[in-house]
């Protein structure tokens, strides 16, 4: 089947993945590094500085020719 017979269901939305880096400084109060890591893993902590870097996007579907 040649591409000019090809007729479009539907309008294609484009979907995307946008990659960043994000670098925090996170506390947690505990009474030692053991239960600190613990509830780290399972709870997170008390997030007070946040950077964020966008590195790039890149098309999954529906990309233009």
């Amino acid at each position: 089947m040649s591409k000019n017979n090809v007729v479009k269901i539907k309008a294609e939305k484009v979907t995307q993945v946008f990659s960043y880096e994000v670098v925090m400084m996170v506390h947690i109060v505990a009474d030692s590094k053991e239960t600190a890591d613990s509830q780290l893993e399972a709870n997170g902590g008390i997030m007070t500085k946040r950077d964020v870097k966008f590195l790039n996007a890149t098309a999954l579907y529906g990309e233009k020719e």
